[in-house]
């Protein structure tokens, strides 16, 4: 079917923006009698309104920065503790619902680097505050988010609707007429293949560069082996891995382990592994190590 075969073609292209390749899934959508599938292309397309849950995939790691001084000393763009808050608070600080339209975060990666600020209102600056010693008052604070992490968004949403669509193409190879394309359209459960491909369990991990991409599907869940078998296949070195292990125990010393979150210990392997990446100490894309890492560990944690 040609439309599909032009929806492949935009999505294996770095040259085709991924908004453009949505619009034509929401035409094939409506040609193969599934328009009912079409909300998740709509909201990805015109951003998540604030009432909708947003997918995990568009839900990014935070880190709460703050400028404040004691009258003798001054910080500026400083880590601030906030063990002290409530935890639904605090979860609130540290993760970024990511609800605006693919346009926006397409236009956010520009220049692939640097970090996106979300202001926290001045009123929180005495409760912030409360966490830090020797006198300091905080007089601004933000949350402070990885453009990296956007960039793992548009990864996950194209490597998601490929998966989609070439199984699609599996079941309308070949030239069709529009009653034969309705006809096998009726012919399948296209929304538990929908679901199984946008939303699955399993994790979809993208490696490579310019979109010449190699997905395999693994389970993680508490399964360490399989994540270290992962990372070994990505180049991720024996000592890293090792490292990520004992932060990961770490971690669970220190956290409730119905929490399934990431704590510390591992925030803090994850960044010195992308810092990594933009040295080129470890030979992998930035975008594609943000997209590896945080889906496999997320898969993990579950």
């Amino acid at each position: 079917m040609k439309l599909i075969d032009e929806i492949v073609e935009m999505l294996s292209s770095d040259e085709r923006k991924l908004t453009d390749a949505l619009f034509k899934t929401k035409v094939l959508l409506h040609k193969i009698g599934h328009k009912e599938l079409i909300e998740w292309v709509n909201h990805e397309l015109n951003g998540y309104p604030e009432e909708e849950a947003v997918p995990p995939y568009r839900i990014l790691p935070a880190q709460v920065l703050a400028n404040a001084s004691n009258g003798a000393w001054q910080l500026t763009s400083h880590p601030i503790p906030l063990a002290h808050l409530e935890k639904d608070y605090r979860n609130a600080l540290e993760s970024a619902k990511m609800d605006q339209p693919l346009a926006v975060l397409e236009k956010f990666t520009e220049k692939d680097t640097g970090h996106l600020q979300r202001t926290i209102p001045m009123e929180a600056n005495g409760l912030l505050g409360k966490g830090m010693g020797n006198g300091y008052h905080i007089s601004s604070a933000w949350c402070d988010i990885q453009v990296s992490g956007v960039i793992q968004i548009l990864t996950q949403v194209r490597s998601r609707l490929l998966d989609f669509v070439l199984e699609l193409s599996e079941k309308f190879a070949g030239e069709l007429n529009e009653d034969e394309v309705k006809e096998r359209g009726s012919a399948f459960d296209a929304e538990n293949l929908f679901n199984n491909t946008i939303f699955g369990d399993n994790t979809t991990i993208v490696v490579g560069s310019s979109n010449k991409q190699n997905v395999k599907n693994t389970n993680l869940k508490g399964d360490f082996n399989a994540l270290k078998s992962t990372l070994q296949s990505n180049g991720v070195s024996e000592g890293d891995i090792q490292l990520l292990d004992d932060a990961i125990k770490e971690d669970e010393r220190t956290l409730d382990k119905n929490e399934n979150e990431f704590g510390p210990a591992v925030k803090s392997w994850l960044q010195s592994m992308l810092s990594k990446a933009v040295d080129a100490s470890w030979q992998i894309e930035l975008g594609v190590a943000s997209s590896l890492l945080a889906t496999a560990l997320n898969n993990y944690y579950g």
